[in-house]
């Protein structure tokens, strides 16, 4: 899985593309599939309210795979043009649950759709609706929705539709390497993004070291994204803010999905309980990686192992048409093993390094209508993340652990007065909990002594209020205003360092420990505008303003995340971040709604931004701020997205041009990077081009393709060698003044829906199948995810030169499979 490459160090990389024979073999054997003929049938029917069985009027009727649609007359009834072939039919109304129904088209149909009223908040409405022209009409900038639909459309690395990759392709966005789920949103961090499964915060989103995110795709409703104007209610972080809502449960009848793969497969149970009053759905996955490696007795793989396990437990109960209560239970582990030790920083060497992680997140909301204008949500959730290190060796086994603790209480009150004024205001509580390491003995015989950092604890509260005021036709406005405030509690220990020097174990003067109330704390107002200016119907200006502050960060030695880094509260010296952005975007729709286009300029101002110092460590560091280093910088760029939205070719294009700097310029020459200049950050890539398109071959297959461009993340490489006793070290002076080469992707995917059964009646069953088929990477393209130098031992040490290797995830062609079905 891991190939390196040597090379001297000035050397340019470079790798010529190959098309294996398997992708002409691929389009071969599935080419008999495309040459349905498309012919036309007609549907009709009836849209009936579930409750009354009266007919709804005006109710929208939409061919989502054509973008044919009508609307039900006053007697509730349509009819219109149906391609021969599947074919997924919408049925949506105001005031309704939207429905979906999935036809085979063989000759004329006539189908009757009952809807339920629905009892949600006016929230959960306004968010999860995706109407057409809404990129122009809303006040939102740098919002993107994506249905779980768009997202099963795209060619899948080992077999799994993926939440976070899907994100990493609109723009703004970037990644920091191959198979990675972190990413970096608008000059942001990694833990600068607020990840939600519903409510509930997710501090690592990644199964496999980042091949895979925890979201399963099948209790996936649908995903916002804020980069630009995020609403008020979301705080804590300081870039991005990625909502992932999980679909209701909300069964009438028994109903099972799911899917095989061949690393990983899931399935998912739907039952009522109390007909239209309390049902649930029940999901898993797991995946079984140790079973294929031993298929595959490749050497360099030898004593490598991995594994997960997902479950999702959501119960919704409607006790009338004003209330609603709503549990969700996630809980995901995973083990990730590797040859070798990895942790020789803190000087624990083992034949084996072995990395578990799991999340835990019990949530529980009640929605309640007030009045026909007022609605509240109250909501308490519980998360916990725990990461533990370890090794199997008797004399050198060890366990490090590390782990979070958060628990939050939040009340939303939401205000509707029609169509021109819409405001919610609430508060919100979060308690903070930080295990920030514990290293002890694996059994009795280790050599290994124990270690225990002290614990964190600390609290963050947040006031807020925001308003959407239609002022004319062509003008609206969202301003939003939140308070936040953060105090880190006692017992904790504020260490005193001397003046005129950068800090250090050796240069600590004093400590004051707080037992009880609060060490540190810290606050301010966060304002959000967003204003929107009409040019026609079709076509709009937007401008954002927004203000964010971080009190809880992570620390890193790398620049990709990883299970053991180290989350910490903000404390005396480990200041909050803070992003200022002003941003001007300009939104246009073409061909009744089929194209958006967009184009956004952004500047934003970063304050508190983290680096570290050279020669240092975080692992088990007891004075985390000798090694920190803060500063200041900016991000500024400009991004274009096009996209289409119905007929055979769906998918958009972006593409972004950004810039990163940060500045750390300390008292001391120590505590100073790059001599006090602007330098790159670790994951500032200036171009980022990505394309997902999706073509519809026939009525029951299509076909999709990935394209991925970026330039390389700047890398720090020597400039000379040292002499130090018998061995040649590399020196190294400015940071990230070079760049790994650019990084170039291509996927493709097919997808072949099965044809629906009948009974012997002559009724159509409920049973439905497809499969996927894709090639991750068919260019075959070894990317670099990093470069690292070593000197080898020559006979004479005027020889001994720095030599550089690549390290490459991935890089060969990726095949997969999958068999979904559902019923």
């Amino acid at each position: 899985m891991f190939q390196r490459r040597s090379a001297r160090i000035f050397m340019r990389y470079s790798t010529s593309p190959c098309m294996p024979k398997t992708l002409l073999v691929f389009f071969l054997l599935t080419l008999p599939l495309f040459t349905t003929a498309q012919s036309r049938f007609k549907l009709a029917g009836s849209v009936l309210n579930a409750q009354t069985d009266a007919p709804v009027a005006g109710a929208s009727v939409l061919i989502l795979d054509t973008g044919i649609g009508t609307v039900t007359d006053s007697a509730g009834g349509f009819s219109l043009p149906l391609p021969k072939g599947n074919q997924t039919i919408q049925v949506s109304s105001q005031g309704f649950e939207t429905q979906q129904r999935t036809v085979t088209a063989r000759a004329d149909l006539s189908l009757q759709f009952r809807l339920t009223e629905r009892i949600t908040l006016l929230r959960e409405t306004t968010v999860t609706a995706s109407m057409p022209g809404q990129n122009v009409s809303s006040n939102n900038v740098g919002l993107t929705t994506l249905s779980m639909r768009t997202l099963k459309q795209q060619p899948t690395l080992l077999g799994e539709v993926d939440v976070l990759r899907t994100v990493q392709f609109l723009p703004g966005v970037s990644n920091v390497g191959e198979a990675s789920t972190g990413f970096n949103v608008r000059g942001g961090n990694a833990d600068q993004n607020l990840i939600l499964l519903d409510d509930a915060p997710v501090f690592n989103a990644s199964h496999l070291l980042g091949f895979i995110s925890v979201f399963n795709p099948d209790v996936v409703q649908d995903i916002n994204f804020y980069r630009g104007s995020v609403p008020a209610q979301y705080g804590g972080r300081a870039a991005s803010v990625l909502q992932t809502r999980l679909k209701e449960a909300k069964a009438t009848k028994l109903g099972v999905s799911g899917g095989l793969g061949l690393l990983s497969s899931r399935l998912k149970i739907d039952a009522p309980i109390i007909k239209n009053k309390l049902a649930f759905y029940a999901a898993g996955r797991v995946a079984y990686v140790d079973q294929v490696l031993r298929l595959f007795p490749i050497k360099a793989l030898a004593g490598a192992g991995a594994g997960f396990t997902d479950a999702v437990l959501r119960a919704d109960y409607f006790p009338n048409t004003t209330n609603k209560l709503s549990l969700t239970v996630f809980n995901s582990t995973d083990r990730f093993q590797l040859p070798g030790d990895s942790l020789q920083t803190v000087a624990l060497a083992g034949s084996q390094t072995a990395f578990r992680w799991q999340t835990r997140i019990v949530s529980l909301a009640w929605s309640r209508y007030l009045s026909s204008r007022w609605q509240v949500q109250t909501t308490g959730t519980w998360s916990r993340y725990q990461s533990t290190i370890s090794t199997p060796d008797s004399a050198r086994s060890y366990n490090l652990r590390s782990g979070i603790d958060y628990g939050q209480f939040r009340s939303n009150f939401t205000y509707t007065n029609g169509t021109r004024v819409q405001a919610e205001a609430g508060i919100s509580g979060i308690l903070y909990d930080v295990t920030a390491g514990q290293l002890d003995p694996g059994d009795a015989r280790s050599a290994i002594n124990p270690v225990r950092l002290p614990n964190e604890r600390a609290v963050e509260t947040g006031v807020y209020g925001q308003a959407d005021i239609t002022l004319s036709k062509h003008l609206s406005v969202q301003i939003g205003l939140r308070y936040s405030w953060f105090g880190r509690l006692g017992p904790a220990t504020t260490y005193g360092y001397r003046a005129g020097l950068a800090r250090s174990p050796e240069t600590i003067t004093d400590s004051v420990v707080t037992n009880s109330g609060f060490a540190q704390t810290y606050g301010g107002l966060e304002p959000r505008v967003s204003l929107r200016l009409g040019l026609s119907e079709k076509a709009s200006v937007k401008f954002g303003l927004s203000r964010m502050i971080q009190y809880f960060q992570q620390l890193s030695n790398t620049t990709a995340a990883l299970p053991a880094d180290r989350w910490q509260v903000a404390d005396a010296y480990l200041k909050p971040q803070i992003a200022e952005q002003v941003s001007l975007g300009y939104f246009q729709n073409l061909k009744n709604d089929a194209i958006e286009l967009s184009v956004e300029v952004f500047y934003k101002r970063l304050t508190n931004v983290n680096d570290l110092r050279g020669g240092t460590t975080l692992l088990l560091n007891r004075y985390p701020e000798t090694a920190l280093l803060q500063g200041t910088g900016f991000a500024r760029g400009v991004e274009l997205y096009i996209r289409k939205n119905t007929g055979l070719l769906t998918g958009w294009i972006s593409y972004t041009y950004s810039q990163t700097r940060f500045l750390i310029n300390g008292e001391q020459p120590e505590t100073r990077v790059n001599n006090g200049n602007y330098y790159p950050a670790p994951y500032d890539k200036p171009h980022i081009l990505n394309a997902i398109l999706n073509y519809k071959l026939s009525s029951r297959a299509s076909v999709s393709v990935n394209g991925v461009y970026t330039s390389g993340r700047p890398i720090t490489y020597p400039n000379a060698k040292m002499y130090v006793g018998n061995r040649v070290v590399p020196y190294f002076t400015d940071r990230n003044q070079s760049r790994l080469p650019d990084y170039i992707r291509m996927d493709i995917g097919l997808t072949i829906n099965g044809v629906r059964g009948y009974t012997r009646s002559g009724r159509e069953t409920r049973f439905e199948s497809d499969w996927s088929f894709s090639l991750y990477n068919v260019l075959g393209r070894r990317n670099a995810y990093s470069v690292y130098v070593q000197t080898p031992v020559l006979f004479a040490e005027y020889y001994n030169s720095v030599n550089a290797y690549k390290l490459s995830v991935l890089g060969s062609v990726i095949p997969s499979i999958s068999y979904n079905f559902r019923f």
